[in-house]
């Protein structure tokens, strides 16, 4: 669907006489950028624009299907997770951003959720540049392409301790170690590092910041189906595909919006 909406719009626009329409959004600066440069031409368009939503939407469903199949799964995560959110709404409502970031277990259980699962399963390529590098005592020249996988480094036991291919929300509230603490942000690339980092980084954690405390607020969720890592097929992006999950009205929630029977 995506697909045929970028290139409907993408066609009409580059036409002889376009219509004209006042809109300010990615497609209306890609359409600009044709006028200006025609030598970005309406293909190379069309696949900027499916690549930005894809960059957009597929992301986030994968953080959130991750975020909720690890919480759901999980009993005693869930019912903390639950417990933290309800105590910080009323019946019926919702949280504030400004809140919804405060809550501490439920942010723990929201990145260590994407450390197991970052969107990202593939190596990050550089090349080496200036006169080469120097690591771990093997020479690099200047040009190599090099890369880091995500999932090796998140799942590195040197880093996150012996148990880290396990789901352990308690490891991000170590307040006790600030060493440890500073090192696993140092090496967590759920949204790159550097001058690389995901662009829409703020934005996402938005969303997940609102999102994730919303549904688990308003709803017991229930896993019926969880994938083994066995699996998954993880090409760039890591997905837990195959994740069944029911979401049924919270008692609190229930007892919010049914009459009391006295």
């Amino acid at each position: 669907m995506s697909k045929r909406i970028a290139a409907g719009v993408l066609q009409g626009s580059t036409a002889v006489k376009p219509p004209i329409k006042h809109r300010k959004d990615l497609l209306t600066d890609l359409i600009q950028l044709h006028r200006d440069r025609p030598e970005f031409c309406e293909t190379y368009l069309r696949r900027m624009a499916v690549t930005n939503f894809g960059a957009g939407h597929e992301t986030l469903c994968a953080a959130l299907t991750s975020i909720l199949a690890m919480v759901g799964s999980h009993a005693h995560v869930r019912r903390r997770v639950c417990d933290e959110i309800r105590r910080a709404t009323s019946p019926g409502g919702s949280i504030p951003y400004d809140e919804a970031v405060g809550l501490r277990y439920t942010q723990a259980c929201i990145k260590e959720a994407q450390r197991l699962y970052p969107v990202i399963a593939m190596s990050l390529a550089r090349k080496v540049t200036g006169s080469g590098v120097v690591m771990h005592g093997v020479y690099i020249p200047a040009g190599t392409t090099i890369g880091c996988n995500p999932v090796s480094l998140h799942r590195n036991a040197a880093i996150f301790g012996i148990d880290a291919d396990q789901y352990f929300p308690e490891r991000w509230l170590c307040e006790n170690d600030d060493a440890k603490l500073r090192d696993m942000e140092r090496f967590n690339l759920t949204w790159g590092g550097g001058g690389r980092t995901c662009p829409g980084r703020h934005l996402a954690e938005m969303l997940l910041h609102k999102i994730v405390p919303a549904l688990m607020g308003a709803f017991d969720v229930e896993i019926v189906t969880m994938p083994t890592d066995d699996d998954m097929k993880t090409y760039f992006m890591s997905m837990l595909t195959g994740v069944r999950v029911r979401f049924l009205p919270s008692d609190r929630r229930r007892s919010a919006v049914q009459p009391s029977a006295n």
